[in-house]
């Protein structure tokens, strides 16, 4: 048998298709073709061109307007540009696909979601927060917005911080507020006043920087708002044209009402943090002629308000002085030293706040010694007393009562006086 052996090669020359290899056998057998085997090898080698694409990026904004929803609809609308508005839209986006979106996540597509600024959340929303707090700033710190507008919290303002979700420093947010737990509506926050406006107020300029939110001069970014009422905040988050994101999560909190708080104690000058029940009394003891009697126990004082324009304590007593019913005498009540006067009244022994105020002694009331401030049954009491006409926190004070009699004053068991301390605004 002679076997013939010969090699063909087939070259297809082509931009997109090479058949690099085509082997032909054939095999001869007795003079007679018994089998014909042809075994192509072909490797192809393709090249994709790109088609251009014609993007309109220009004017998508204006001095009267700006688009903020890249949304196309499914309906495939033809025309996406007009002598008014053109619209910037990548090729194969599908904004509207709800699977995108749900309770928990959204997700988005194309170059609309590469620009967007992330979402901002609430770092804190507080107005009554007593004790610890989530804000940063130090106004606020440690024990919350009793710092800032006094015993309860704030009534008619708030104080909120955002947490920048890794957006860069210049990116400027909105903030939206409503009493809708639902979000059914809302309003906005003011960027100069911080007061509540409504959208067709609502502009550019009410955009600012997480620094300027939070670096207002008194702590306080919301005002206006009304007592006893709960209030949902949320931001927008906006770095550049046509990148304002949705809605972060909101917060909420409820105002505080105008308060002020009071509360007596009886106890020695130890007393200073001690908590007693009433009814109060005080034994003055035995009073001697010619020296000054001080009672071992002391009236003493819990006192604040989240009033703007502060609180004052007033004193008045039943008889203008120490009454001796048996006697039908009054050993009087006036200012007065009484190291070289007879007489009867109040001085102060100490005061202090935790914070705002500070509270302050009247000047009658706080000579210390020997001279007393004097009490009298005037129906126009007198203050004793004061917030120094600010919002006051933890104001505790305390003061002696001292009498020293006169030589007409006769021996008795039974002198007794009643003291009535009240409070009110200071206005």
């Amino acid at each position: 048998m002679n076997e013939i052996l010969k090699d063909y090669k087939l070259k297809i020359e082509d931009r997109r298709l090479k058949i690099a290899l085509c082997r032909l056998i054939i095999v001869h057998c007795r003079s007679k073709i018994k089998h014909i085997i042809i075994t192509l090898f072909i490797t192809l080698e393709i090249s994709l061109i790109a088609i251009p694409q014609k993007i309109y990026a220009d004017d998508i904004d204006s001095t009267n307007y700006k688009i903020k929803d890249l949304t196309v609809g499914a309906s495939g609308e033809g025309d996406q540009s007009s002598s008014n508005y053109r619209l910037l839209q990548s090729i194969g986006d599908d904004l509207n696909d709800d699977r995108f979106s749900s309770t928990n996540y959204k997700l988005g597509v194309g170059v609309a979601y590469n620009w967007m600024a992330t979402a901002p959340s609430i770092k804190c929303f507080e107005t009554t927060s007593e004790g610890s707090t989530s804000c940063d700033d130090a106004d606020a710190n440690p024990d919350g917005m009793v710092m800032i507008c006094g015993d309860g919290g704030c009534y008619d303002k708030a104080r909120f911080e955002l947490n920048s979700e890794n957006n860069p420093s210049d990116t400027l947010y909105s903030i939206q507020i409503t009493t809708d737990a639902g979000w059914g509506s809302w309003d906005y926050i003011d960027g100069a006043t911080f007061m509540i406006e409504n959208e067709s107020n609502h502009d550019i300029n009410d955009y600012l920087t997480e620094s300027s939110w939070e670096g207002t001069a008194s702590s306080i970014n919301v005002l206006g708002l009304d007592q006893d009422t709960t209030y949902y905040l949320r931001a927008t988050a906006l770095h550049g044209d046509f990148t304002e994101s949705d809605p972060g999560p909101d917060a909420n909190t409820s105002t505080a009402e105008p308060q002020i708080s009071f509360d007596i104690d009886i106890d020695g000058t130890g007393g200073s943090s001690s908590e007693t029940a009433s009814p109060y009394s005080i034994d003055l003891g035995v009073i001697e002629l010619g020296s000054v009697t001080t009672a071992t126990d002391l009236i003493w004082m819990d006192f604040g308000t989240n009033l703007g324009e502060g609180a004052k304590i007033f004193v008045r007593d039943s008889y203008s002085g120490l009454y001796s019913s048996s006697e039908s005498y009054t050993l009087s009540s006036s200012d007065a030293d009484l190291d070289s006067n007879p007489g009867y009244g109040l001085v102060e022994y100490s005061s202090s706040e935790t914070y705002l105020g500070p509270l302050s002694v009247e000047s009658s009331f706080g000579n210390g010694g020997n001279i007393v401030g004097g009490i009298s049954n005037s129906i126009y009491s007198e203050p004793i007393y004061n917030s120094s006409s600010e919002p006051l926190y933890g104001g505790r004070c305390g003061l002696y009562v001292k009498a020293r009699p006169e030589e007409a004053t006769p021996h008795s068991d039974d002198y007794t006086d009643t003291i009535i301390m009240t409070v009110g605004g200071d206005i």
